[in-house]
């Protein structure tokens, strides 16, 4: 597996994808660098391993052809790669696309992971720093009481995790048209009798329609609640995808590809558009179709990589996830209660009504 390992030009440090600077930062000589900058350094070297690595996959299907078996591996098969910094032998699974060395920490860019048809087509970088994100969850720990004491401490922080996931977003230009009986409701009152008049319409709408930017995951082992709840994102941010924005994060390949998730976004997109089509009937009181029919006119795929700050807890024999946005600074996550707090909250609770129940009495003595 071909490797992407990117160094400061100026000490051959490691460098990182910089949130709050958006540049590419050397910790060690304080250097920093633009997009461009190195991407003008690596654009030879991201070419040569992307081809490598296409050599690479055309021998093994070959001797996979030649001696009759088939390719069985599956995303959760282990797969190794050594680190072009310390030589160390790294085991990931095969939809990660960027990780760090366990031995020297340096960030590593699996350059095949995302090349050819599994090259991104935009990058939506992180903007929001590990400290930001820290700062971000600790306000949020502050306001929940009956967090487990150890949920907010130096070793959780440690476990806070950049990674880019995968999406599918797809725009598409529809011909849409609608029959719909639409009712009209008049009320009103002479003396002591109250009147109501129902009128009813047959409706017809038709219209050229834009729907924009729905998404579906492209990855399957993810907890899709939790991601699709951090959204949305503004992608007017998004970045032509290049493999720098990668270092110093994790990265997870697509494993579901367009067919996989297609009928699922068509079905949202047709609810989109008889929205659209429902809202110019807003005069009526109630409405209800009888006949929908579009024509999709033009259709857009774009395979977006997407930044999320990750952390896990476990408490007692489950594990919770906790997800920040690493542009907007959304939270969301399903938190532990402790039960010792808890269990002092009752205690609390059942002394004051024991109290209140005894001053009550002495007042009736």
């Amino acid at each position: 597996m071909a490797t992407i390992n990117y160094k400061c030009p100026n000490c051959g440090g490691p460098l990182k994808f910089n949130p709050d600077k958006q540049k590419f930062s050397c910790e060690y000589c304080m250097s920093d660098f633009d997009e461009k900058t190195i991407q003008d350094l690596y654009a030879e070297q991201e070419a040569k391993e992307s081809r490598a690595d296409r050599e690479e996959q055309r021998a093994k299907e070959k001797a996979e052809k030649t001696s009759g078996q088939e390719n069985t591996a599956s995303e959760e098969d282990a797969v190794v790669y050594t680190c072009p910094s310390c030589g160390a032998e790294v085991v990931t699974t095969a939809s990660t696309a960027a990780t760090t060395c366990f031995y020297c920490q340096n960030p590593v860019v699996l350059g095949g992971r995302l090349s050819g048809e599994f090259k991104p087509d935009r990058v939506v970088p992180f903007a929001l720093s590990k400290d930001s994100a820290t700062k971000k969850f600790m306000e949020m720990c502050g306001k929940k009481w009956f967090l487990p004491k150890d949920f907010a401490s130096e070793k959780q922080f440690d476990k806070f995790n950049g990674v880019y996931f995968p999406y599918w977003y797809v725009d598409e230009q529809k011909q849409a048209s609608m029959v719909a009986k639409g009712e009209k409701i008049r009320t009103w009152t002479v003396g002591r009798k109250h009147y109501t008049e129902t009128s009813t319409y047959r409706l017809y709408r038709t219209g050229d329609l834009v729907i924009k930017n729905v998404f579906e995951r492209a990855l399957k082992n993810n907890d899709r609640e939790m991601l699709q709840c951090v959204h949305p994102f503004d992608l007017t941010k998004a970045q032509d995808f290049a493999m720098s924005y990668l270092s110093g994060f994790q990265a997870e390949k697509r494993d579901l590809e367009k067919t996989d998730v297609s009928q699922e976004v068509e079905q949202r997109i047709q609810e989109y558009a008889k929205d659209l089509l429902q809202e110019t009937m807003s005069e009526y009181t109630a409405i209800r179709t009888e006949n929908y029919n579009d024509k999709t006119e033009l259709e857009s795929w774009n395979y977006t990589l997407l930044p999320v700050w990750i952390t896990t807890y476990k408490y007692g024999d489950k594990i919770f996830p906790y997800a920040i946005n690493g542009q907007t600074g959304k939270t969301f996550g399903k938190l532990p209660v402790s039960k010792g707090k808890l269990a002092l909250l009752f205690a609390i609770v059942t002394v004051a009504v024991f109290i209140l129940g005894v001053l009550g009495g002495m007042l009736f003595l």
